[in-house]
């Protein structure tokens, strides 16, 4: 490094020059990249994961996937059923390109099958009212006969629960039949949804906002408050969810950016007490993240909702390098060497200790690399990068800036103006020392203890205790208070049911038919407890044994007297009107079903029939994790019966997979970092004794972070789950550098460490935390629950290295004198 560090100081104009042309280069691709930024939660989902291949399989066969629900609030009815006429009519003039199909109302699909609801009747039932009407008109017969005026015997009257027959079929029609005229509506009329649905998939933010827009648009030109002053019109489903995450997503970037540089900018000031420090750090570090993600755009080529953040978090981890270097060159200049002398010193001193920090860092980042959840493995990649890139701008260009500029101005350090010698310290780090030096004993027993109690939580955890599935936790907070996931109350109200539900798209229609009619035996031999609320296919609109029925209802329209009918009431007489309706005594046959209909069923290619829509029920069933990945599995197992990679798409099971994924990815990159940095530490110090108290802090800081999430509640989700491997390499960081520092002046010289060496890795763990702690300011509740678990694994790391590492040195080093 001492040739190193010279060829800096020759050569400072020179690599001052490239590394600010490099950096134009890679600002410009890292734009490029963020650019490219990819919300839809599939792609944080390996490319191979079944669910992924589901969904690209079906979106390729469908139309559309999914849809934006446009809600119209108004007090007037009239008023607002008009402007969803209007709304829904000037909305279908819209490209398919654009806009694939608009649904509102169902009135005729609803006449339809009302006209023909006899043939819909099971064949079995169907037959029991015509027995009855049969056994009726005998039982009349008997019963006014005046020769039976003398029977002993009394005739028995024939019975049928029709209340009971009826609540049988109209509990199949009743998300429908709830509908005003067939309206999509609420009974008052004052909340109505139009369904705008998408082409292609969500994950393509270019058609969603092509969608919004075109929606957005249409609702202008129309002017909503033209048709009454208090209409309102809100926007929900899963168009409107990938808007706001994603519009969510760029203004918390944009914040949390400007909130890490200020805030780290100023920590930097506050502690060197120079602008040019503090200016030749801060464009070191921009350089260094520069060159991460224009590399980056190569390696990677986009930013999902795992990464979106890792600029704020490389800021933040990244300088530590520097600070490090930085801190160690003032302490130098302090002791009034000269700047090329200061300078070799401190990139001497501090290149192990920063190189095997950088290193721990990277290779915890890069554990993820090794699982094939897409979330973790590019995270992983970009954080190795960030770690690597950041540490040689702090060892090329921050040395490159400052020696240039003292050139032109001498940097002399504050203490050395005041002739204030090296004794001047922090009063933080000089209270803590002093701390340190009265009660090491204490400190290191209550360290264990904190351990000790940190590990008692671990008894009785289950998966469903640690994991998060209920996903609404994890969208943004805004949107499930006032936007998107707000609305979904009001569209309840009027649908009752899943409005994006699960699909089976086998290639053959046979195959379809066998994997509903399988289905629908698991949901009857489940009972209540059935995670599928309905199974739905082409098939089930078009009645079975038809000619059959038909067969009855002209018996029954044959033997049933106009008489009899004639005493019904006004009702009654309407309801057999409609039961024996011309419509219903002709087959119906698949062309004949209403447009709407077919089109649900209908492919792009327009073959028509093999789709098969599962509706989970409504409620916190799909929340629980172990019973939404058995549900899924349960699904799949019965299309693998049928025919083997059948697919299966939906939010649910995209969630489903990433549980898996999650629960087998997590443990194995876990412990390879871990490892990583333990096998890291051997080989830079090859000295068991130096291994075990450098892993005395890791161990610390770790297990008091899995106490506190454990104590707390704090479940592991697909983006916390991230700050789990990243504490290994935090907890390494700064007991290295304290370590380091320590063999550096020998023993006894912890105190002397800690005032000298505390500050710097102090200043270091408070940026990293101002990095992380900028996402708790994030509306995505993720990315809130990861600052959380970050920032407290910051704390707990700092805590054992720079408190509970040097007491317990000092305590054994105390010990050791009194022998």
């Amino acid at each position: 490094m001492k040739g190193f560090s010279k060829f800096i100081l020759r050569r400072a104009g020179w690599v001052a020059f490239v590394g600010t042309l490099v950096s134009i280069v890679a600002a410009y691709y890292s734009v490029q990249l963020y650019k490219n930024l990819r919300t839809d939660i599939s792609e944080l989902l390996p490319n191979t994961a079944r669910s992924v291949l589901d969904l690209d399989e079906v979106s390729r066969r469908l139309e559309s996937i999914d849809n934006l629900a446009i809600l119209i609030f108004s007090e007037n009815a009239d008023a607002a059923k008009k402007f969803q006429s209007d709304l829904a009519r000037k909305l279908e003039q819209v490209p398919k390109n654009v806009l694939a199909s608009v649904e509102y109302k169902i009135d005729r699909e609803l006449k339809f099958f009302e006209d023909r609801k006899a043939l819909y009747i099971d064949l079995p039932d169907l037959i029991r009212v015509r027995n009855y009407i049969e056994d009726r008109i005998e039982y009349e017969r008997e019963l006014y006969n005046p020769l039976n005026i003398f029977r002993e015997d009394e005739i028995p009257e024939p019975a049928l629960d029709f209340n009971a027959l009826r609540g049988k079929y109209d509990a199949r029609l009743g998300a429908y039949t709830r509908l005003p005229g067939g309206y999509y509506s609420t009974a008052a009329g004052t909340l109505r949804v139009i369904l705008a649905y998408m082409p292609g998939k969500t994950s393509s933010i270019k058609n969603v906002h092509a969608l919004k827009d075109a929606v957005l648009q249409a609702v202008e030109e129309l002017n909503p408050v033209s048709y009454s002053e208090d209409l309102r019109v809100r926007y929900a489903g899963g168009v409107q969810d990938i808007l706001e995450e994603h519009l969510s997503l760029i203004a918390d970037l944009e914040l949390s950016t400007v909130i890490v540089t200020a805030v780290v900018t100023l920590s930097l000031f506050v502690f060197f007490r120079s602008w040019v420090a503090t200016i030749a750090l801060t464009i070191s570090l921009i350089f260094g993240t520069f060159w991460t993600f224009g590399f980056s755009y190569f390696v990677v080529g986009y930013l999902n909702a795992n990464t979106a953040f890792l600029g704020s978090i490389v800021l933040g981890n990244g300088i530590n390098f520097g600070i490090m270097m930085m801190a160690r060159y003032f302490e130098e200049r302090r002791a009034f060497r000269s700047h090329g002398r200061a300078m070799q010193v401190a990139m001497t001193h501090t290149a192990t200790a920063t190189g095997a920090a950088a290193l721990a860092a990277g290779l915890a980042y890069g554990s993820l690399m090794l699982t094939q959840f897409r979330g973790f493995n590019q995270f992983g990649v970009i954080g190795l990068v960030g770690m690597i890139f950041c540490w040689i701008s702090a060892f090329t260009l921050l040395p490159a800036f400052l020696t240039i500029w003292n050139r032109f101005w001498p940097i002399v350090p504050r203490s050395s103006q005041s002739r204030v010698g090296p004794e001047r310290r922090a009063l933080l780090t000089d209270g803590l020392a002093k701390t340190v030096e009265a009660y090491p004993g204490t400190i290191t027993i209550a360290s264990l203890a904190l351990t000790l109690i940190a590990a008692t939580t671990f008894i009785g955890i289950t998966p469903d205790s640690i994991l998060e599935t209920d996903m609404s936790r994890l969208r943004n907070k805004e949107s499930m208070t006032t936007g998107s996931g707000s609305m979904n109350v009001h569209l309840n109200a009027i649908f009752n049911r899943y409005l994006s539900p699960l699909v089976f798209l086998p290639d053959k229609r046979e195959d379809a038919r066998e994997i509903a009619e399988k289905l629908k035996q698991k949901k009857a031999e489940q009972g209540a407890d059935s995670m599928i609320a309905s199974v739905q296919m082409l098939d089930d609109f078009v009645p079975r044994d038809q000619l059959r029925k038909i067969e009855i209802l002209r018996d029954i329209r044959r033997t049933l007297p106009q008489k009899i009918v004639q005493r019904l009431s006004e009702h009654d007489q309407k309801l057999v009107s409609q039961f024996l309706s011309p419509a219903a005594m002709r087959p119906i046959h698949e062309k004949d079903l209403p447009p709407l209909v077919l089109n649900k069923f209908t492919e792009k290619d327009k073959t028509i029939g093999k789709m098969v829509l599962i509706e989970p029920p409504l409620g916190s069933s799909t929340w629980k994790g172990a019973r939404l990945v058995g549900f899924i599995d349960d699904l799949r197992e019965v299309a693998d019966s049928v025919g083997e990679g059948i697919p299966l798409a939906g939010t649910l099971a995209i969630t489903s997979d990433m549980i898996r994924a999650i629960s087998r990815d997590g443990p194995r990159a876990t412990l390879f970092a871990f490892l990583a940095v333990v096998g890291l530490i051997f080989i830079l110090f090859r000295d068991l004794k130096t291994v075990s108290l450098v892993l005395f802090a890791l161990v610390l800081g770790s297990g008091w972070l899995a106490g506190l999430m454990l104590g707390f509640e704090l479940k592991v989700n697909f983006l916390n789950f991230i700050a789990l491997p990243i504490t290994f390499g935090i907890g390494v960081d700064y007991g290295v550098n304290m370590f380091q520092r320590y063999k550096l002046e020998g023993g006894g010289s912890i105190l002397k460490v800690i005032r000298n060496t505390g500050g710097p890795v102090g200043l270091c763990s408070f940026t990293t935390a101002v990095g992380y702690g900028s996402l708790l300011l994030a509306g995505n509740q993720g990315f809130v629950s990861f600052g959380t678990l970050a920032v407290a694994g910051e704390v707990t790391c700092v805590i054992a290295a720079v408190v509970s590492l040097p007491a317990f040195l000092y305590w054994q080093y105390k010990r050791g004198l009194q022998k």
